[in-house]
């Protein structure tokens, strides 16, 4: 009779996601603006500090292959509940944690220290960076999730033009 208890326990752990896999959900692409003084905020949803290390964002500009744009150095981290800020050179802000020259293309890609996707965002209907339908192009405006960084995996539904950061 243990060989049925082993093989259940063996299919329960084979459908348990590792622990990476479970705290990298976690972060979400919170708000984007576009351009030199655009930024990319990164969003820990989570109960515990990420190590982000290693990971990468990646830039969907009209093609089928997404550009690395930002490469997040070793000892990066979001604590729980707080954001991480990619910027172009010219954001005026004062928070700047990683600056980069532009935040440029139709959409970004959040990928892990692995290479798997995170978040995405993509405001062009072609942009293999959007996730279901596209967010709504926000000219002007920055494109936003809820205060809690909301994700049903349809950037239509989730981001909102809003007033970006400065």
């Amino acid at each position: 009779m243990t060989m049925p208890g082993s093989l259940l326990l063996i299919l329960a752990l084979a459908g348990t996601p590792a622990p990476d896999t479970v705290r990298a959900s976690s972060v979400k692409i919170h708000e984007v603006l576009g351009g030199t003084a655009g930024y990319i905020d990164l969003h820990n949803t989570g109960a515990t500090t990420i190590d982000i290390g290693g990971w990468s964002v990646q830039s969907c500009s009209g093609g089928a292959i997404p550009a690395e744009l930002a490469s997040l150095p070793a000892g990066s981290e979001i604590a729980a509940g707080d954001h991480f800020l990619i910027t172009g050179q010219g954001f005026g802000g004062t928070v700047q944690q990683l600056v980069v020259d532009a935040i440029v293309g139709d959409g970004e890609i959040l990928l892990d220290r692995r290479g798997a996707r995170v978040d995405s965002i993509g405001w062009a209907p072609s942009s293999p960076c959007r996730e279901n339908q596209a967010a709504i192009a926000c000219p002007g405006f920055a494109q936003a999730r809820d205060v809690l960084s909301r994700d049903t995996d349809n950037n239509k539904a989730d981001f909102d033009c809003v007033l970006p950061l400065g």
